[in-house]
């Protein structure tokens, strides 16, 4: 005879919040970030997820890297609508004397269709330049916090049912005529760590 075995369950405090990063993933991701699990001995591995007592797929369980907060994927979101555009009339290429300078503008919306308001971290990311001939300037982030040394910009919102919020991200790469610069793609893209 076989003896299936017992799960425990536990009832732990949870917030949830509303992860996005356009540029890599148009939909969002829904985490919940635990706190009081360090008590537990869980082992970190794979989990089944199940939200609202529906299945909705599997996620990683990291209990070597989290301090006191666990963030735990709950999957995607189909309920919050982002767009990343780019904003044409403010993308363009000049020369002046030695120099080329370019400029890059992207409107970001997030648009809740929930019935509830939601919490949401919102990222992207501008080029970090290695080179000190190549200057990189951010000249709009809509209230954006930037990371100069990954070039990250983070926005936190929180947005009430049936609305949307707009952010736009905005920035110029100065570099001598004479240099050959890959404006198109960044040198560090961002990872969802889910």
């Amino acid at each position: 005879t076989r003896i299936a075995p017992t799960v425990t369950s536990y009832n732990l405090p949870a917030t949830y919040r509303y992860s996005c990063i356009p540029k890599m993933e148009k939909e969002a991701f829904l985490l919940a970030r635990i706190t009081g699990w360090e008590d537990l001995d869980l082992v970190e591995g794979p989990a089944n997820v199940y939200f609202g007592g529906t299945y909705v797929g599997q996620s990683y369980i990291y209990t070597r890297s989290v301090d006191d907060t666990l963030d735990l994927s709950l999957g995607r979101d189909k309920k919050l609508v982002v767009t990343r555009t780019k904003v044409k009339e403010f993308n363009n290429e000049k020369t002046v004397g030695t120099s080329k300078k370019e400029t890059f503008s992207y409107e970001i919306v997030v648009k809740n269709t929930r019935k509830t308001q939601v919490e949401v971290e919102l990222m992207d990311q501008i080029p970090v330049s290695q080179d000190a001939e190549i200057i990189v300037e951010a000249t709009e982030l809509s209230k954006g916090v930037l990371d100069p040394a990954t070039g990250f910009v983070t926005w936190r919102m929180n947005i009430p049912p049936g609305e949307q919020q707009r952010v736009v991200l905005t920035y110029t790469i100065k570099y001598p005529k004479s240099k050959q610069v890959n404006t198109r793609r960044y040198k560090t893209k961002p990872r969802a760590r889910l």
